[in-house]
C-alpha cells in the first residue's frame, strides 16, 4: 500500500497533518472535521486508513492527555 492508493480526503488529510503541528500541539478531530467540511466519522476512518496504507509516513500515539500525530 502507499500514497498513490489515498482517495481526495485521506490526501487531503495527510497534507493537513503534515503543514501542522498535531505533535506539539493535541490532534482534535472535530477541529478536522470543520475545517475539511465532513462529518466527525469521515475523519476518523481517514485517519485509520492512512496509518494502514502509509504506515510508515504516519506516527500517532498519545501524550499529555491527547493524541499526537506526525507526518512525514
Amino acid at each position: 500500500m502507499g500514497f498513490d492508493e489515498l482517495n481526495e480526503l485521506e490526501r487531503k488529510l495527510y497534507e493537513y497533518i503534515k503543514a501542522g503541528d498535531f505533535e506539539n500541539r493535541k490532534w482534535n478531530s472535530k477541529e478536522a472535521a470543520r475545517h475539511f467540511d465532513v462529518e466527525l466519522d469521515k475523519i476518523y476512518g481517514s485517519l485509520s486508513n492512512l496509518s494502514k496504507k502509509i504506515r510508515d509516513n504516519i506516527y500517532i500515539h498519545y501524550r499529555d492527555s491527547g493524541l499526537r500525530i506526525s507526518a512525514e
